[in-house]
């Protein structure tokens, strides 16, 4: 899986990589000298590299990806052996508790969807609690519309776009049942909720397709 893992996802999620890109450009907007930026969910670590080589490295700024597969943090090791900024990769489940220190931006990536509702309000909580003041959350997730003709239409187009990149409708079927109650998407306006419940002064969408969006949040 960790092999494979980056063209999966761009194949499976819609503007993939000008998502990155844009959490890339938050990042560099927020990133304050001599402060932690975390990624939640780092994977294979391609967020982490391109934040490595897009950040100004008189900054001193640290890298530290969190992800609770060993599989995916070793392929992460790989990804960043020439890395020109200090990296530090954690193996940890976000439904425990993580200590975060001196986090200046916070980025989750397709992260928050797979951590299981009732944990969502304590992970926000700590994820605040860990920003300095003037940080930033980075949040891009799969998200649900509260219209039921809308989600399936949304649920459909999203398959189509499967389709468009080489899955099967059997794969997609099959990848359906695999992620049911594991990722679990909220609507745009649970997750705002969430956000501004949490304590974020500041809280607004930078994108959205269909059923997939991006929030920016302001400590």
């Amino acid at each position: 899986m960790a092999r494979v893992f980056d063209d999966m996802l761009k194949r499976s999620v819609p503007m993939y990589q000008e998502c990155q890109d844009l959490a890339v450009r938050w990042c560099a907007q927020y990133a304050k000298p001599s402060t932690s930026i975390y990624d939640l969910g780092c994977s294979t670590g391609s967020l982490l590299i391109k934040l490595a080589r897009n950040l100004e490295p008189s900054a001193r700024i640290k890298l530290i990806g969190v992800d609770n597969s060993s599989a995916m943090l070793k392929k992460a090791e790989e990804t960043l052996k020439n890395s020109p900024l200090p990296c530090e990769l954690v193996e940890e489940n976000l439904n425990d508790k993580l200590t975060f220190a001196n986090a200046s931006v916070v980025v989750m990536n397709y992260t928050l969807q797979f951590v299981q509702p009732e944990n969502r309000v304590p992970v926000m909580h700590n994820i605040y609690n860990g920003l300095i003041p003037g940080g930033s959350l980075v949040l891009i997730e799969k998200v649900k519309s509260e219209v039921p003709e809308l989600n399936n239409t949304f649920i459909e187009f999203h398959h189509q776009f499967k389709e468009q990149k080489g899955y099967s409708k059997l794969e997609i079927s099959q990848k359906r049942e695999a992620l049911e109650n594991v990722l679990i998407p909220w609507t745009v306006k649970q997750n705002s909720d969430l956000l501004n419940s949490a304590g974020f002064s500041t809280a607004d969408l930078f994108f959205k397709w269909n059923n997939f969006a991006g929030f920016i949040a302001l400590k």
